[in-house]
């Protein structure tokens, strides 16, 4: 009697497959990981580059993120405009706030000849706190460096300094309360105003060891590969192929004669 052959999972040779692609893909990214490591541990530390004039760096009109991470040095005055204070952040673990200013820039320190606004970040202050915010006369020199602008959003709650309150220090939202033209960057200056502490300066950043990194990515590879080929010889491997039919046996009706083994 002869009956449906349909082919059979192997289960034991499925079970070893997976347990030695499983025990490749383990050894082989836990390698990859250690390398990684090493890469992190034994990276180059580098310092930010030294301060120099913002037009080097910045000019008015140019696309933003252009001197975003730059130190740099510059000259001019307070403006007598509306003062922002940024709410909602934390700095050295406690909850605070930003005081933004705008100064105009020297027309001789832009690089165009023209004066301009830059929004400057003057220091913070615990969130609860109400420090003043009154405009200093005279020309000031400060150094700092430049971040990029942030995307305008509604303060999250409301300042306990005279001031408007933002919840962002966004130039696009700057720009329509100060003079044009405005940088697309913002300053985080150094020195420190009255009441107001300044942020901490640009840290220094850790460059990878290419060497390690491309030995973590090698291994990676070959886990990725190992796992490839697992799943390639179970689907040509992982079922028991039917017997082929007797010679002259006639196959069961509407089934394939590959499909049917003797019974």
């Amino acid at each position: 009697m002869a009956e449906s052959a349909t082919a059979r999972v192997r289960w034991g040779a499925v079970a070893g497959a997976v347990a030695i692609a499983v025990l490749a893909v383990g050894v082989a990214g836990g390698l990859g990981w250690w390398q990684w490591t090493r890469a992190e541990a034994t990276g180059q530390m580098v310092l930010p580059e030294p301060s120099v004039p913002i037009a080097e760096v910045l000019r008015p009109g140019d696309r933003a993120g252009t001197g975003v991470g730059r130190q740099v040095s510059v000259e001019g005055r307070w403006l007598d405009e509306e003062v922002f204070v940024v709410t909602g952040r934390e700095v050295e673990g406690e909850p605070a706030q930003l005081l933004v200013r705008a100064l105009e820039v020297d027309p001789d320190a832009t690089g165009t000849g023209e004066p301009a606004t830059l929004a400057v970040v003057v220091g913070w202050a615990p969130a609860d706190a109400a420090p003043a915010v009154a405009v200093p006369e005279g020309g000031v020199a400060l150094t700092g460096y430049l971040r990029a602008s942030e995307q305008s959003t509604p303060a999250p709650d409301a300042s306990a300094v005279e001031a408007t309150t933002v919840g962002a220090v966004a130039t696009s939202a700057l720009a329509q309360t100060w003079p044009a033209p405005l940088y697309s960057d913002v300053l985080v200056s150094y020195e420190p105003i009255d009441g107001w502490r300044a942020l901490e300066p640009l840290p220094p950043t850790t460059e990878l060891n290419l060497r390690n990194a491309a030995y973590a990515i090698e291994w990676w590879i070959f886990g990725a590969f190992a796992a490839f080929v697992a799943v390639r010889w179970i689907r040509d491997n992982g079922r028991q192929r039917p017997a082929a039919p007797a010679e002259g046996a006639t196959p069961a009706s509407g089934a394939d004669p590959g499909d049917q083994e003797e019974a």
